[in-house]
C-alpha cells in the first residue's frame, strides 16, 4: 500500500499508483470491499475534481496489463462512477455525485492511448507524501504549521540546494519583519522577536516539492504560539499577492522593514517556471491556503519594486543665519554652517551656479544669511525620509 485518501466514500489505500505528478494521479485503492480507479480529472483552487470508477478484479488485471486504457475503462465502466470534489483547504466541502460512464463529457477524458504500459517505470518521488493535512498537524503538535510546495518545470521533487536555503532563510526573515517590535531603524530583530519567531523544517515532502514548517514554540491555553500573528499575516500578504490593489494596500498596513523581505521572499521562486503552494494553519483552528502562479510570482515583485520607489514629496523655503564654508562650482555644492551649529549641504541653484560663473568670488569663510529650499522626499512603504538642499540666494550680513 502507498498511503491512504480521504474521500466521501471513507478512507481509501492506495493499492498501484499508475501516473505521478506533483502527487498521485491515477492510481487504484481500495476500501477493502470496493477497489476504484481514480482519476484527477482537473484542479482548481479550493477543490480537486475527481473521478473514482468501481473496478472488478479482472478489469483492475485488464488496466495494469495495458489491455484496456484509461479512457476506455472510464467510458465503459462496469458501474456509476463516483464524481468527486475534494478540498484541497479545509474551508472547502467535499461533495459527489454520480455519473454513468457513457456520458462523461469528452473534455474530462484522457488521450487515447492512455494505457499501462507492463513494467514501466512509474514516475515517482524519494520523498513520502504529506502525513497529514497542516491543520490536523498544528492542533495535535499544538503548533502553527506552515507547508510550502513549489512546481518546478524541470526535477519536480528536487529543489536546487542554494534555492532551498535562500527560501528558508527569507520566509525566516519576513517573519521577523512582520513582528512590529523589530523598528525600521534596527539593523537586526531583538532578541524577543527572534525567539517568538523561530520557525523550525520539521519534513519534505512530495508536492512536487514540499517544505513543512512549524513554529519553534507551542501555543497557551487560548491556542495561539507566540509565531501565530506573524505567520497569519504571512499567509494573507500572500493571498493578497494574487490582487494588485490589494497588495498595495496591504504593504502600506505592515512593517516597512518587511515589505523588503517579503520581496526577497518572493525572489527566491524562479521567474518562469515555478508555482507556489502556501497553507498555514494555527492549533486555534484558524488556517489560509493560496496557490500563486508563475505570473502573478511576478506582478506581485513587480508591485512591490515600484511600490517601494514612490515618493512624496514636500519644497519649503527658510531663511538661516550661519557661516559660508565652501562653495564648489566643479560639483556644483554648497557648505554652511548655522548658527546653532547646524551643518547645511546641499546644491547651487542655477542662478548662484551662473552668477558664479560670470565671475564673482564668494569669500569663504563668511558670515551670511541664506535663502535655502528643502525638499523633502518621503518613500510610501517605508517611510524612510530624504532630505535635498538647493542654495537659492545669498546675503551679506
Amino acid at each position: 500500500m502507498k498511503g491512504e485518501i480521504f474521500t466521501p466514500l471513507g478512507s481509501l489505500k492506495i493499492k498501484d499508483i499508475f501516473f505521478y505528478y506533483d502527487g498521485p494521479r491515477i492510481f487504484s485503492c481500495t476500501n477493502n470491499s470496493t477497489t476504484f480507479l481514480a482519476f484527477l480529472v482537473d484542479e482548481f483552487e479550493e477543490r480537486d475534481f475527481w473521478f473514482f470508477v468501481p473496478i472488478s478484479t479482472i478489469r483492475e488485471f485488464q488496466i495494469k496489463k495495458g489491455k484496456i486504457s484509461i479512457r476506455e475503462a472510464i467510458i465503459k465502466a462496469e458501474d456509476p462512477i463516483y464524481q468527486i470534489y475534494l478540498p484541497v483547504s479545509d474551508n472547502a466541502p467535499a461533495s459527489f455525485s454520480l455519473i454513468n460512464g457513457d456520458k462523461v463529457p469528452f473534455e474530462y477524458l484522457p488521450a487515447d492511448d492512455s494505457f499501462i504500459v507492463e513494467n514501466e517505470e512509474i514516475a515517482s518521488s524519494e520523498l513520502p507524501p504529506k502525513p497529514s493535512k497542516a491543520l490536523d498537524e498544528a492542533v495535535l503538535s499544538r503548533r502553527d504549521v506552515l507547508d510550502i510546495a513549489i512546481e518546478r518545470v524541470e526535477d519536480k521533487n528536487e529543489l536546487p540546494s542554494l534555492q532551498m536555503g535562500k527560501l528558508l532563510t527569507n520566509t525566516q526573515n519576513t517573519l521577523y519583519g512582520l513582528d512590529e517590535r523589530w523598528d525600521q531603524n534596527q539593523n537586526k530583530p531583538p532578541t524577543s522577536v527572534v525567539e517568538d519567531n523561530n520557525v523550525n523544517v520539521t519534513m519534505l515532502f512530495a508536492s512536487s516539492f514540499g517544505i513543512r514548517i512549524k513554529s519553534n514554540k507551542s501555543s497557551n491555553l487560548f491556542d495561539v504560539t507566540p509565531a501565530s500573528n506573524s505567520l497569519r499575516v504571512f499567509a494573507e500578504l500572500l493571498e493578497h499577492s494574487k490582487n494588485e490593489e490589494e497588495l498595495k494596500q496591504h504593504l502600506k498596513r505592515i512593517n516597512p522593514k518587511a515589505v523588503t523581505l517579503y520581496k526577497e521572499f518572493l525572489s527566491s521562486f524562479e521567474s518562469d517556471s515555478s508555482k507556489l503552494k502556501v497553507e498555514w494553519a494555527s492549533p486555534n483552528n484558524e488556517t489560509r491556503y493560496t496557490v500563486l502562479t508563475s505570473d502573478e510570482l511576478n506582478k506581485a515583485k513587480e508591485i512591490i519594486s515600484i511600490s517601494t520607489e514612490t515618493m512624496s514629496e514636500t519644497i519649503t523655503e527658510t531663511k538661516i543665519k550661519g557661516e559660508l564654508i565652501a562653495i564648489n562650482l566643479k560639483r556644483n555644492t554648497f557648505y554652511i554652517e548655522g548658527d546653532d551649529g547646524t551643518p547645511y549641504s546641499g546644491a547651487l541653484s542655477k542662478e548662484i551656479a551662473e552668477y558664479v560663473h560670470k565671475g564673482y568670488k564668494f569669500e569663504v569663510p563668511k558670515d551670511i544669511i541664506a535663502l535655502i529650499e528643502i525638499k523633502q522626499l518621503i518613500n510610501e512603504i517605508t517611510k524612510k525620509e530624504t532630505l535635498q538642499l538647493k542654495l537659492k540666494e545669498v546675503y551679506e550680513e
